[in-house]
């Protein structure tokens, strides 16, 4: 879990940066999606505080997945999926929407595991967050190389 902490600290300082002195703040994309992955971040605080070494076992992590980390979760994606970026960002935004819809199939297979009771689905779980830890990375480095160009 720490790790995804500092994925997102560094997704977080790979959109900020220091403004030019006396240079009003443009609010576009990059700013959308700075505040985006400020809210991420704090999700994922929320997400490494509450799920502890006895909190591990299946029957008391869905239901924190179920009632709180999927609604949450889905509703950063459902504004992502409105962001209007040009086509400077277009790679970038793609990259934030596979790994949102990566976490979310995840969670929906962890709530649909617990509901069947089969430990496959879990397993499933287990390789979709690794995929969306690798998206993560593949987003850290589009957001690095937009600010660059930026």
């Amino acid at each position: 879990m720490r790790y995804w902490t500092w994925v997102f600290a560094a997704l977080w300082i790979a959109c900020g940066g220091e403004k030019e002195a006396g240079a009003p703040a443009p609010k576009g994309y990059m700013d959308e999606v700075q505040q985006l992955l400020l809210e991420l971040r704090v999700l994922d605080k929320q997400i490494a505080a509450q799920i502890t070494a006895d909190t591990l076992e299946a029957d008391r992590i869905v239901p924190l997945i179920r009632s709180q980390f999927r609604p949450a979760l889905a509703g950063l994606r459902q504004r992502v999926g409105e962001f209007r970026p040009d086509s400077a960002y277009a790679g970038v935004n793609g990259k934030l929407l596979r790994y949102l819809d990566l976490r979310l199939q995840a969670y929906d297979l962890a709530i649909q595991g617990a509901q069947e009771r089969q430990q496959e689905l879990f397993d499933e779980f287990g390789r979709l967050q690794v995929q969306a830890e690798a998206e993560g990375r593949k987003l850290e480095e589009a957001l690095r190389q937009a600010r660059q160009q930026r």
